[in-house]
């Protein structure tokens, strides 16, 4: 009788072991998909703040675009020309409101003209090469350090993104100098009816290309565009260096001198005076793309945060009678 009252005391002892165990695995599990619970909705609340900053980073952005058309529009009714001491011409910085404020978020802005650089798209006229805007680009190549090799590169490029459905060259005389010089490219004289490459529109947008890398590209950012339409140098907001190639014969130093005199309040108020200044009498000013004012530019928005930076950028289209209209927009963090 003894030893079968010690095998029950021994059977519930054991049974409250595995009833202890039992309520220990529980409350493991339990604590488990608790934490698990937890994790999830913090992730979940992480992930609608940041959806939140977001989207208000993309309304303030937005915000400096509006500003800078509303800018530009009233500079335009102000002042015919396009100038560096414009008000467009002065880069914002500054807090901000809302959520993303509390981070100590700031936001810049900057207005370019893209009009102050030699647009890549003037390298073709009416479906063919033009020799004389590929001879500018040349000699910016050239004085930024850019080989002829990754020039031919950029332009063979440029080039390819770039149709003539009209067939505008057919109609037009033949050009020799033109047909030469797509031959010496490897392209064909006469641009095809559809693109055979996507159009770039950034410099960025070029790094794909052979022999071409980023200190390539940073070497011609301050000189050089893409822009949908052929345009003109203004000679208002351009460079030296710009100057220096987009007008043959004209020497560095001298477009130095030239712009120094500008920036210290001579801007040029129409294409005579910029021609009369050049003191270059066998120049046929209509053969120089140079103009003083301008009808594209560029925003630049960036919303620093601790966390994160917001970029907006776009490209305009002032027409100088309306309100600037925005051609592209790429946003970025």
């Amino acid at each position: 009788m003894a030893g079968i009252g010690t095998d029950r005391r021994r059977l519930r002892l054991h049974m409250r072991g595995m009833a202890v165990v039992s309520a220990l695995l529980i409350v493991a599990v339990i604590a488990a998909l608790a934490a698990a619970l937890l994790g999830r909705q913090s992730a979940f609340i992480r992930t609608t703040q940041g959806e939140q900053s977001r989207v208000q980073a993309r309304w303030l952005l937005r915000g400096e675009l509006g500003a800078a058309q509303r800018l530009l529009r009233a500079e335009a009714v102000r002042e015919p020309t396009t100038r560096l001491d414009g008000l467009w011409n002065r880069p914002l910085a500054g807090p901000v409101a809302g959520q993303v404020a509390a981070d100590g978020a700031r936001l810049l802005s900057e207005i370019t003209d893209e009009q102050g650089k030699f647009n890549l798209r003037n390298l073709v006229d009416r479906g063919r090469i033009d020799p004389a805007e590929m001879a500018v680009f040349n000699r910016l190549c050239a004085m930024t350090g850019v080989s002829q090799a990754q020039a031919q590169a950029l332009v063979r490029r440029v080039v390819g993104s770039i149709a003539d459905p009209e067939g505008e060259a057919a109609q037009t005389a033949p050009d020799a100098a033109a047909d030469t010089l797509a031959a010496t490219l490897g392209l064909p004289s006469e641009l095809p009816r559809a693109p055979q490459a996507p159009r770039p529109r950034v410099l960025e947008d070029l790094l794909a290309v052979p022999g071409i890398d980023a200190s390539v590209l940073a070497r011609l950012a301050p000189f050089v565009t893409m822009l949908p339409a052929r345009t003109w140098i203004n000679a208002n907001t351009a460079s030296a260096e710009l100057l220096a190639a987009g007008v043959p014969g004209l020497a560095l130093d001298k477009a130095r001198a030239m712009l120094a005199a500008r920036d210290r309040g001579q801007w040029f108020i129409n294409r005579g005076d910029f021609a009369n200044r050049l003191q270059m009498p066998v120049l046929d000013e209509r053969d120089v793309r140079i103009g003083i004012d301008s009808n594209w530019f560029r925003v630049a928005s960036v919303l620093d945060t601790p966390r994160t930076k917001y970029v907006q950028v776009a490209l305009l289209q002032d027409d100088k009678t309306n309100l600037p209209r925005v051609v592209w927009l790429r946003e970025g963090v």
